[in-house]
Formats: structure tokens, sequence, C-alpha cells
């Protein structure tokens, strides 16, 4: 399993470095240059001069590659305030020799898995470390405090939209498997193509209209917002006031992201249990007599759910930079609507933080997929 992680790692850091130079020539190659209107103004020739020697953006596009490469990971800031960070990483690698030679079962994965999960969030919480991205060309700040200072926004936005999607899509595929070519099984078929084919947009716009614009002229109630993630009093609310103003600016743009997202998880888990639902091990085990519902939740179910994983995987990689459209149809401030304004002003330093944090999370989440599909289904084996 050790030797499985670090073969799947190093590949993702070769997958990391190669889409890096694809992304830095393309943005190199897109025309004009990231520091045009900067020359529009007289008075930022000295910024551009900084800019340029910092960057080297008068030298070739290699060297420009090489000079960001070593600004990127050159880390500007890192202290550690206690021993706790080691003292937990020392923790995990003993567990991890320790799990891997005396726990025999297909569980051994999510415990070296939930084992690094508390020694990185040990080590996150007792340590202050910050990367070098430089400075956004268009005079927004520190590149690093930029990018994080809207991750919290997104992955509020993310998570809420795929808890949503999860509590309903993945029911929904197994009652129509179980229930396969009923009156429902068709019905949730159908919404499934509609909702999973239909641009995020008009998904997005139409209910911005419907329950909120719509909504309030009808009723004359204010009940979600369309722009936004707070309002402007929200630091006067109360505890309870701001947890409601929160969710009347946070539920129309999940659920715009969680329709797609549940009707993906249905389709897929209604095709992965059918698939299993044929099986031989299950004819045996209904043979045998066991209750239906065990036959469906315990034998069946877990190995349908292995496709799914890998969608929630990635889901939650591209979470960082896949809610683009949403982001900006609903005026929420996370790095989607950040994304967007860095490549339209060819700000790189943005462009490329972003870029390669989504492929970080691709890698670690492929990762976190192929341990889980041992805990799922027992025959995997990574020796």
């Amino acid at each position: 399993m050790l030797s499985y992680i670090t073969r799947r790692l190093v590949y993702g850091l070769v997958t990391l470095l190669a889409l890096s130079m694809i992304v830095f020539t393309l943005l190199q190659l897109s025309g004009g240059g990231p520091l045009d209107r900067l020359k529009l103004n007289p008075r930022m020739q000295p910024v551009i001069q900084q800019l340029t020697e910092l960057w080297g953006l008068d030298q070739p596009i290699w060297r420009q590659y090489v000079t960001w490469l070593k600004n990127y990971l050159t880390v500007s800031e890192f202290s550690v305030h206690n021993m706790l960070p080691f003292v937990a990483i020392g923790a995990a690698v003993v567990a991890t020799v320790v799990l891997g030679k005396l726990m025999k079962s297909h569980w051994k994965g999510a415990a070296i898995l939930g084992v690094w999960a508390i020694a990185m969030y040990i080590v996150f919480v007792n340590i202050t470390i910050k990367f070098n991205w430089g400075i956004s060309f268009q005079g927004a700040g520190d590149v690093w405090d930029l990018v994080f200072g809207r991750v919290g926004a997104t992955f509020r936005l993310g998570l809420s939209a795929l808890f949503l999607a999860l509590i309903i899509g993945v029911p929904l595929g197994i009652y129509q498997a179980v229930r396969q070519y009923s009156f429902f099984d068709q019905l949730g078929t159908t919404a499934s193509f509609v909702f999973f084919s239909t641009p995020i947009f008009i998904i997005g716009v139409g209910l911005q209209l419907i329950f909120a614009l719509y909504f309030e002229r009808w009723t004359g109630v204010k009940l979600f917002y369309v722009a936004g993630m707070n309002s402007s009093n929200y630091d006067t609310l109360s505890v309870a006031g701001k947890i409601g103003d929160t969710l009347r600016h946070l539920v129309l743009p999940a659920v715009s992201i969680a329709l797609i997202s549940l009707a993906g998880y249905a389709r897929f888990q209604r095709a992965s249990m059918l698939e299993v639902l044929h099986s031989d091990y299950l004819r045996t085990a209904k043979a045998k007599g066991l209750p239906r519902s065990k036959v469906i939740v315990k034998h069946a179910l877990r190995n349908a759910m292995i496709p799914v994983v890998t969608l929630v995987s990635l889901d939650i990689a591209f979470m960082i930079g896949g809610a683009i459209i949403t982001e900006t149809i609903f005026g929420w401030p996370g790095i989607g609507r950040l994304y967007i304004t860095a490549i339209g002003t060819i700000d790189y330093p943005v462009v490329m933080a972003i870029v390669m944090l989504i492929g970080i999370m691709i890698v670690i989440m492929n990762v976190v997929a192929d341990i889980l599909y041992g805990v799922m289904d027992p025959r995997v084996r990574y020796d």
C-alpha cells in the first residue's frame, strides 16, 4: 500500500509539472501582455520595471517559466509553533508501518488514510507556511492571500452542493435500480437527462427568476437573494440571523450546482447497482434466504458505490474552479470569479496558482479514491 501511494504521488508530481508547462505556454501565446493595462498609466512605470525584473518578463518563455517555477516553490514564510507537527508525522509513519504489517483486512487503507488525515490536520494547525506566489499584475495584492482569501467561500458553496447531490442522487439511483422500469424509474431517468444536459447558466438564471424575483413579486416575501454571500448588515445580526442570512444567499447557487451533479450520481449509481444486482454472488445471497434489505444494503451497495466514489473524488478536486459560471451568475466571492478575471487580464501568477491548486487537489483525491476502492471492494489489492 505504501509503495503504491508513493508511486502514485510521484506520477502526480510529473503530471503537475507537465500541466504547469502547458498552461504557462498557452497563457504566453494568448496574445497581449500581462502589464499592458499598467502601461496605460505613466505613474506605473516603476511598478512595471519591478515586475519585469521579478518575473523576467523580458526574457524568453522558457526562462520566464523557470523564474515562475522557482518563485512558486519558494517558501517565503515558515514557522513551527510547537513540537506537535513532528510528533504527529512521526506517529503517522510508525502507525503506517504497523498497520501495513499487522492489519490484514480491507480496512487497512482507510485506517492509514485516517491516520495521515489527522496528522496533516495537526501539522497545518500548528505551523505557518506561505509560498512566494508573487503579487497580482493588476494590483490586487499578494497572490497567496488573494487565492486563499477566497478558498473558504468556494468550499462553502462546493461542499453544500456536494452534500445535496449525494443525499439525493445516490438514494435516487439505488431506488431506480431496485424499481427498474417503473414509473418512478422512467421519471427519474428523464429528469436526470434534462438536468445533466441543461447548461448551468440556464439553471442558475432560472432559479434566480423563479425563487427570488418572481417569488417576491407574487408573495411579497423575499425568500432568497440573487447575489453575494452575505447581506450588508450581516455583522449586526444575531447568530441565528447570520445563519439564516447565509443560507438565503447559499441555497440557490448550491442547488444550481447540485442539480447537475445529482443527475450524474443518480445515473451512475443506477447503472452500477443494476450490474451488481444481476451478479452471481447476489443470486447466491438471495438463494440463501437473506432479507432483501440486507442483500441490497450489505452486499450490493458496497460494490455499486465504487464508480460514484470516483465521481465524488473528482468533484471535490474540481470544486476549487468548477463553480466558475455559478459564482459569476450569483456574484459569489469565490475562486471561480477570481479565475475568470485573471484570465481576462492575463494575470498569470493568479491563473497559474489556481490551476496548480486544482491539479494538486486532483492528484490527492485520485490517491484517496484508490484507497477507498480497497475499502469498498475487498478484491482490490495494491501489492
